[in-house]
Order: structure tokens, then C-alpha cells, then sequence
């Protein structure tokens, strides 16, 4: 086929895709053929096939951008086999104490009459007018401030395990008496004449035959500790129970001091004037307690907020002492001085150390609820409360027998303020 065929055959093939394109009527209608150029402008004519709009880019999520790491939890509270807990193997804690204990009784030590009270009356307990100054309570009962330390250490990943020890402490304890006279008033210290058996006192102030002063003082002081195994007999996601077993120690000591100072004055009575007696009788006890502990601790996380309950018992040994003493120093005019064994109170009768080992028995609990402030810190308050059997109280030995020392109980409770670090 020649060139110039090949051109005329062309536009047909053109026409005929034109022709299959456009929608066939139901009616022929003559028309001229279309020269190539008419074709040619139809075909350019024709619109171009749609096409679908080209994808935008998506834009980054800006809550999480590529290569930011959200932050995690504020209280992330990770879980274990045992149960709850911050991070780390190690915890130790400071508390603030403020307990009030049982205190101690005491006998009436200092006793007043008003003036024109016979001198064989005067400051008698059951006489007529006599009044109470300093004793026939119980002292040492009041709040005080102390301080506890504990530590401890998971010896496992999973806190299944675990030792801890503490140790803890109240102030001193003191209630204290003073009082003094040139004379003028009736002060006397009550006691119970060995002679007769019957109420006596001895005058330290009265007009026309003494003056002088006395002072009393009582004290208490308690100081605690021990050291447990740790064993988990329960755990989950938001709390555990732990079970404990270790050593218990407490310490109760008591004391009661007097002093008196008089002067016989000039002209009267049995003494001659200007002899001065300085007497002073001491009564001390101490409770060392020993024993072996088994209890229980519990604690519930809820959110931030935490609580927890611990009680246990420990039962033992405890070392009870007793030291009295007393001394009286005369001093004669001319400074002569002559110093005796005994005083009022502490005399040669009952003046030593004794010692005796007694069973006891040591309960205590704990409750507290708290605040997580973070993974590694918390603080919290609680109530406290401890119990110990068969004490010996200074106050209580004034008067009782040394082959028989009298014995009672003792109580400590109160609030705390603490503060648990974990590492």
C-alpha cells in the first residue's frame, strides 16, 4: 500500500471511533460526509476523561508527633506476685509521736494544815483540815512528744520476703512539786509510823519550830524496738497481707525523788536551834521486757490514697529492778555534820536493789491511712496503742514490802505524723 492510500484510509478509521462514540437515534438522517479537517476539530472537541484529585498528604497526629514519648503516670503503682507497691527493695520511715501514757500513782508526799493546827495533827492524813499538796494521783499521764524510726529491706523482687527493725522513744516524763516556808505556814510530808502503825508526818514548816522547803519529783521515760521477718500470705493488685514473727523490746522506768531542807528555829522544840536536816529519799523501778513477736500487717492502695492496720503480740520475759536509797546529812552550828543511811521514806528497812524475772505479755496496734506523693515518697498519720503486763511502778513501792513488790499494767497510746521514703 502506497503512502497516499494510507492518508485516505485514515480519516475513516477516525470517523468510525467518532461514530461509535456518539448515541444512535431511531431515525437515519442524511448528512454530508465530514471532511478530515471537520473530523480532526470534532476529536479535539471531545472533554477529557475525569480524573480523581490527587491525595493531600495526612498530617501527623499532633497529640502524639513522631519521636515524642508521652509522659507516664504520675502514680504508676507497679504489681508483683505480692501484690502492690512503689519501686524498690528498701523503705524507711520517720514518725512524730504524741502519746499520753498511764502514768504512775503516787501516795500523798506533801501535806498542809492551817495555821492553829496542833502539831501532833498537823499534815496527819484522816486529820481534820489536812489538805493534799503533791501526791494521791497518778503522775506522769500526760501527751508527749517521741519519734520512731523504721527500715526495712524486700529481700526478693516480688516483696514476698522481707526484714525490718524499729525503734522508737518517748520524752522524759516529769511532774515536779516545790514549796517552802519560813514559818509561817504548815507543810509536812505524811508517812506511816513504823513505831504505832498509825499516820504520821514529819513538819518541814511550822510556827515556832521549823521552816524550810521540800521538793518532789516523778518521771517516767519509755523506749521501744524490736526486729520482724517479713512473709506475704496474701497479695494483689491493689493491697496485701503480710504475716510477722520477730523480737520485741520495751523499756518502762519510773523514778520518784524527794529533798527536804529544815531548820529548827530558836527557842522550841525537841531539836536544838539552828540544826538543819537535809533528808532525801529516791525510789526507782525499771520493766525490760523481752520477747518473742508474731503478728499480722495489712495494707489497701486506693488511687493516691492508702490504709493500713497492723497488730500483733509478743510474749516474754520481763527483768523487773527496784533500787531505793535515801540519805540525812545534820549539820550541827559550828558546821558539824553528821551523815545517816535513811531518810523519811527510804530507810534501812527497805533501802537496796532487788531484782526478779516476771511472764508478760505485749500487745499492739496500729492503724493509719495516707497520701502517695510520688513512686518513692508518702506520708501518713496513725493511731498507736501498746499494752504491757505485770510492771513495777516507782510510786507503788513508797509503801509495799520488798519481799512483795506491788505490780500493775501499763499503756501507752496516741498519734502519729510520719513520712515513707522507697528506694
Amino acid at each position: 500500500m502506497t503512502t497516499r492510500t494510507s492518508i485516505a484510509i485514515m480519516p475513516l478509521f477516525l470517523f468510525a471511533e467518532i461514530a461509535a462514540a456518539q448515541p444512535i437515534s431511531s431515525a437515519f438522517v442524511e448528512r454530508p460526509a465530514p471532511n478530515s479537517a471537520q473530523l480532526l476539530l470534532a476529536a479535539s472537541q471531545q472533554p477529557l476523561p475525569r480524573q480523581a484529585p490527587p491525595a493531600l498528604p495526612v498530617a501527623p497526629n499532633p497529640a502524639a508527633p513522631p519521636g515524642f514519648n508521652a509522659p507516664s503516670p504520675t502514680y504508676n503503682f507497679e504489681e508483683s506476685n505480692a501484690g502492690i507497691g512503689v519501686p524498690g527493695r528498701f523503705w524507711a520511715s520517720g514518725e512524730w509521736l504524741y502519746w499520753a501514757t498511764s502514768g504512775q500513782s503516787l501516795p500523798a508526799l506533801a501535806t498542809a494544815s492551817p495555821v492553829g493546827t496542833a502539831a501532833s495533827l498537823a499534815g496527819v492524813l484522816g486529820s481534820p483540815n489536812t489538805a493534799t499538796l503533791f501526791g494521791d494521783r497518778r503522775a506522769n499521764q500526760d501527751f508527749r512528744n517521741g519519734y520512731r524510726l523504721n527500715a526495712g529491706w524486700w529481700l526478693d523482687d516480688d516483696r514476698t520476703l522481707g526484714v525490718e527493725g524499729d525503734f522508737f522513744f518517748l520524752q522524759n516524763s516529769a511532774n515536779a512539786f516545790a514549796a517552802s516556808s519560813d514559818g509561817s505556814q504548815i507543810i509536812a510530808r505524811p508517812f506511816v509510823n513504823a513505831l504505832t502503825g498509825r499516820p504520821d508526818a514529819a513538819l518541814v514548816s511550822f510556827p515556832g519550830l521549823v521552816a524550810g522547803s521540800l521538793t518532789a519529783r516523778a518521771e517516767n521515760q519509755v523506749i521501744g524496738g524490736g526486729i520482724n521477718g517479713i512473709g506475704n500470705i496474701l497479695g494483689g493488685s491493689s493491697g496485701r497481707v503480710d504475716f510477722l514473727i520477730g523480737y520485741r523490746y520495751l523499756n518502762v522506768s519510773d523514778e520518784v525523788h524527794l529533798r527536804e531542807d529544815a531548820t529548827a528555829l530558836t527557842g522550841q522544840g525537841a531539836f536544838a536551834p539552828g540544826l538543819q536536816l537535809q533528808s532525801s529519799d529516791r525510789f526507782a523501778t525499771a520493766n525490760n521486757f523481752h520477747g518473742g513477736l508474731i503478728g499480722l500487717a495489712a495494707e489497701k492502695q486506693c488511687g493516691i490514697l492508702f490504709f493500713g492496720a497492723r497488730a500483733s503480740v509478743a510474749l516474754g520475759a520481763n527483768v523487773q529492778s527496784i533500787d531505793i536509797n535515801g540519805s540525812t546529812l545534820a549539820i550541827l552550828p559550828g558546821n558539824l555534820r553528821a551523815a545517816t543511811v535513811g531518810g523519811l521514806l527510804a530507810t534501812p528497812a527497805n533501802i537496796g536493789h532487788f531484782t526478779r524475772t516476771a511472764f508478760a505479755v505485749l500487745p499492739e496496734a496500729n492503724l493509719r491511712a495516707g497520701i502517695q506523693l510520688s513512686q518513692q515518697a508518702r506520708v501518713f498519720a496513725g493511731y498507736n496503742f501498746l499494752y504491757l503486763s505485770n510492771v513495777v511502778r516507782a510510786g507503788d513501792q513508797i509503801f509495799a514490802p520488798t519481799s512483795s513488790p506491788k505490780t500493775t499494767d501499763f499503756w501507752a497510746q496516741g498519734f502519729s505524723l510520719g513520712l515513707d521514703l522507697r528506694f
